[in-house]
């Protein structure tokens, strides 16, 4: 059996482990956030470019699959394997090894359950209402930047309950100014072919 000083210095190093564990496992989470906020500003920004033909920057295309080691499980997981090495210390008195069992298991558990419940609550609802070219092509939509002869400007509809907004140019080589009301005709890449309503009546 280990001194009562040899003993209390050994729980001060692994107090010290699990509160790092802590500190690494919010960082890490707002990390994520922060990335995750501006990975998402990214994926809806259009840049209508206009230097004498048709430049259009896609950024929408890209995919984020939520494989089983998401940052949000790992970064559950380290956070809670601290706690839970924290609380069977602190709160409960228990061993070393006894408290490194518990927060592995409790944060294992945690970690699983964070995963599914940010997949299903937040991932497979978003993935459910993305907007589809089924949606975009025959859509009536309205200028919002105007669209010179020749160039490109944009246009703003809504999709499956929210307002979205794509690069456009006009099919029958006419500008149309903001305001206008046109159809979708065709998507060539993240750039839309458009048509004043007025052509068709």
């Amino acid at each position: 059996m280990l001194p009562v000083g040899r003993r209390a210095a050994m729980y001060d190093t692994l107090n010290c482990f699990y509160f790092t564990l802590i500190g690494i496992g919010i960082l890490y989470a707002l990390f994520i956030l922060i990335g995750g906020g501006m990975h998402d500003l990214g994926t809806h920004i259009h840049l209508p470019l206009d230097f004498g033909g048709d430049v259009g920057v896609d950024l929408s295309h890209g995919e984020v699959g939520v494989p089983s080691l998401s940052p949000i499980t790992i970064a559950s997981f380290v956070t809670d394997f601290g706690s839970f090495g924290i609380i069977a210390t602190q709160g409960f008195g228990a061993s070393a090894g006894v408290s490194v069992l518990l927060g592995a298991v409790g944060a294992f558990v945690v970690a699983v359950l964070s995963h599914f419940a940010y997949f299903y609550l937040l991932v497979k609802p978003q993935g459910s209402s993305e907007v589809t070219q089924s949606d975009i092509v025959g859509a009536t939509a309205e200028v919002t930047t105007p669209i010179p002869l020749g160039g490109t400007g944009e246009v703003a509809f809504v999709a499956r309950g929210g307002r979205v907004s794509y690069p456009a140019r006009s099919l029958d080589r006419v500008a149309l100014p903001r305001g206008t009301t046109v159809m979708i005709i065709e998507m060539v890449g993240s750039v839309v072919g458009v048509r004043a309503r007025t052509t068709f009546k």
